[in-house]
């Protein structure tokens, strides 16, 4: 990082061998999927794919500021966690076809472009392994190189409202993960998920939650089931039925520390909303920031005691 010396360690080699490879399975999944022109683009394919074209205009227009600003350690962290998580971890899972089965050549020529994309933004970093596999990734013209390819441009700003979607998303699928390891569920046994809707339920991107938390079924219901391990996102209220597998005990014990954190933050964010000189001088869209926060935890701590009570 800027005005560090970095010591020389073997762990940074074995990281960027790491990532290295990371870059290399990704292009042998994509690659090795076998297309079927007949398919058309089914709705979870296509929503992943928007998540992802705004996730990377985001990144282009902040990799922008990293380098006007010779940001470059940042400028890096930022496309290894955007391949990484974003595209390896999150994108491609998403339109990973089942074992065996075809996929349609929009969503593939989709991925193939954002994997475009991504070679040239790492490309100043990674030239090597990114010319290497830029060459194979698509048919190129004799002396072409990624060298003298253009890079991404942010030619708009990202559409922030899909993404702050798509991130509660996001938390609910890895709730629903969290109770499979809590509970002992392979992740191959296929469960219900329960929700009572509200503003923030993303209902738009349910076969995105079908599909990434191996779901039977979305079902909207009016009251909390006891017999269910619960959880909240924002402050939509989330059930996965469990039948006799519910630990009361447990379940009450868990909901009572979640209480406890809740109430906790609460009172540290109205401890600050109370300060006059804050709320006067500090910027409008910090306080608002602040009130949002506040209206979300007394929310949760609404939804916690209702489970609380159903469960006693």
């Amino acid at each position: 990082s800027a005005g560090n010396d970095v010591m020389f360690d073997e762990a940074l080699c074995e990281q960027g061998r790491n990532f290295g490879n990371k870059i290399w399975n990704a292009y042998r999944l994509v690659n090795g999927w076998t297309v079927d022109g007949t398919l058309a683009q089914s709705d979870n394919d296509r929503l992943a794919g928007e998540w992802f074209r705004q996730t990377l205009r985001r990144a282009v227009a902040e990799l922008d500021g990293d380098f006007g600003s010779y940001r470059i350690s940042e400028a890096f962290m930022l496309l290894y966690k955007l391949f990484w998580d974003d595209f390896s971890g999150w994108y491609l899972e998403m339109i990973k076809p089942a074992y065996g089965a075809p996929i349609d050549p929009r969503t593939v020529d989709e991925a193939k472009g954002f994997f475009d994309a991504l070679l040239r933004l790492l490309h100043p970093f990674m030239p090597f392994v990114t010319e290497e596999i830029w060459q194979d990734l698509a048919p190129r013209a004799a002396g072409e190189s990624i060298m003298v390819a253009r890079q991404p441009q942010a030619d708009e700003q990202a559409d922030e409202a899909l993404l702050a979607r798509f991130e509660l998303v996001k938390e609910t699928i890895t709730a629903v993960r969290n109770i499979r390891k809590q509970k002992n569920l392979p992740q191959r046994e296929v469960l219900t998920l329960e929700v009572i809707a509200d503003a923030n339920y993303p209902a738009d991107y349910a076969p995105v939650l079908t599909k990434m938390a191996n779901l039977s079924a979305i079902e909207r219901v009016a009251e909390k089931d006891a017999a269910a391990a619960a959880f909240i996102v924002k402050t939509t209220q989330y059930f996965v039925p469990l039948g006799d597998r519910i630990d009361r005990e447990a379940e009450i014990a868990k909901l009572g520390e979640e209480l406890t954190y809740y109430e906790g933050f609460l009172q540290s964010v109205e401890r600050k909303l109370s300060n006059e000189r804050f709320v006067q001088s500090a910027p409008a869209a910090v306080v608002d920031k602040e009130r949002a926060k506040k209206a979300d935890a007394e929310a949760k701590i609404a939804a916690i005691r209702e489970q609380l009570a159903a469960l006693n």
